[in-house]
């Protein structure tokens, strides 16, 4: 695990984790959370901005959760509680067949004010494709424990 203590603002820590965007499930996430032609239907998708289908912000920040916590235990974090996000940004696309990957930079971080043996630990996080294009971003803050 990997306490407060070990982060250090400026640290980067690209995740081993690859996801494959699937059609299906683009489909999917679109049907349910999201149902706009680019999400839901191949051939409305042709003929929208993106002119095909692309996976939704919903299934993006999903995907970036799911690869963030999907690391190693010695890099993963001794998390208590996500406190909150901001700053998601769509940048490129993600389309079928992308290979999406993570990287987190560390932003911020200080000790609780209420709770001395937990911290407060902002990422940005960067999910990029196979072509190294930054797809989605975000930050998150989570609180994370001090090593006793």
């Amino acid at each position: 695990m990997r306490y407060f203590d070990f982060y250090s603002i400026g640290d980067e820590y690209a995740h081993a984790g690859r996801y494959i965007v699937d059609e299906e499930e683009i489909i999917e996430i679109g049907n349910r959370f999201d149902p706009q032609p680019f999400h839901i239907d191949e051939e409305q998708a042709k003929n929208s901005f993106f002119g095909g289908l692309v996976a939704s912000s919903v299934q993006l920040f999903a995907i970036g959760v799911s690869l963030g916590n999907h690391v190693d235990e010695e890099i993963k974090p001794a998390a208590v509680s996500a406190l909150g996000f901001n700053n998601m940004k769509m940048i490129t696309p993600a389309r079928p067949g992308d290979e999406l990957k993570s990287t987190e930079i560390v932003l911020e971080k200080r000790l609780s004010k209420s709770k001395p043996n937990l911290g407060i630990v902002t990422f940005r996080n960067v999910i990029t494709n196979q072509h190294d294009e930054t797809v989605f971003e975000f930050e998150a803050s989570a609180l994370i424990k001090v090593k006793m």
